[in-house]
């Protein structure tokens, strides 16, 4: 089985396959284990010096005589886990005043209008309530498991693009196991982004949390423009070339087609 790898914006993103899967011909079994390295490509934008990248890119597997086995999958996120309830004991103590057997009056001390006076002792009285309070704790994912065979690897900060490697062989992404009677097995992998996730930087302020330059919108176009000039061949099929770039493939093929 012979493999094709396409990096169309390698700066941008380099999508790379384990040799444990490119030994394989999928009749049994196999670890899928990929390599990701993102990064910002440079170029120029009305005379400027800019840098280009995404802050969200998706990953999908795409299996011919192949699926994804049953398991766990690298990303996958499991809400239920994520609920804890915290209880608290609430202590309250007041002290009120009475009289030993409350406020006596007698006849004669009203006559003479002697002054009162009442025995008054302290007394002491506890309450305690209970309070409860679910809290959801979340945890912050670069990369989250989607239905249909996806991954999504997205940055922490809307504006600060994609730099680092959030794949690696170490993290198996998922198992792909032969379907039953297919006379030919393979697998494509393919990443891509949405126009919308283009973040753009001056170079003068690389140093910053890239703020984008003025005219988004505008100069998200050209930039995208200027992507789509490499167009890759044997893309993916129903990529939407009007909104979606796609930036790396891997695929498996027979060596006889």
């Amino acid at each position: 089985m012979a493999w094709d790898i396409k990096n169309n914006w390698a700066d941008i993103a380099e999508l790379r396959v384990d040799d444990s899967v490119t030994d394989s011909s999928f009749a049994a079994d196999t670890e899928m284990r990929l390599e990701l390295y993102t990064g910002s490509y440079e170029l120029n934008l009305e005379e400027r010096r800019v840098f280009v990248g995404f802050n969200r890119v998706m990953l999908q597997l795409v299996c011919h005589g192949t699926e994804i086995a049953l398991g766990n999958r690298y990303g996958d996120n499991t809400p239920q886990n994520d609920i804890v309830t915290k209880t608290t004991d609430q202590s309250n103590t007041a002290t009120r005043a009475a009289a030993d057997a409350g406020v006596r009056l007698d006849a004669s001390a009203a006559l003479t209008s002697m002054p009162v006076k009442a025995g008054v002792s302290g007394e002491a009285s506890r309450s305690t309530s209970s309070t409860s309070e679910t809290v959801k704790v979340s945890t912050s994912r670069h990369v989250t498991a989607k239905p249909n065979g996806k991954w999504e690897i997205s940055s922490l900060q809307p504006n600060v693009p994609l730099s680092a490697k959030y794949l690696t062989k170490e993290n198996v992404l998922c198992e792909v196991k032969p379907k039953a009677k297919s006379n030919r097995t393979g697998v494509h992998a393919h990443l891509y982004a949405h126009k919308s996730d283009i973040v753009i930087a001056s170079h003068d302020e690389k140093k910053c949390l890239f703020p984008l330059l003025n005219g988004e919108n505008r100069n998200k176009e050209k930039v995208f423009k200027i992507l789509l000039g490499k167009a890759m061949s044997g893309g993916k099929e129903d990529l939407d070339k009007k909104s979606y770039v796609e930036l790396s493939m891997i695929s498996s093929f027979d060596s006889d087609d």
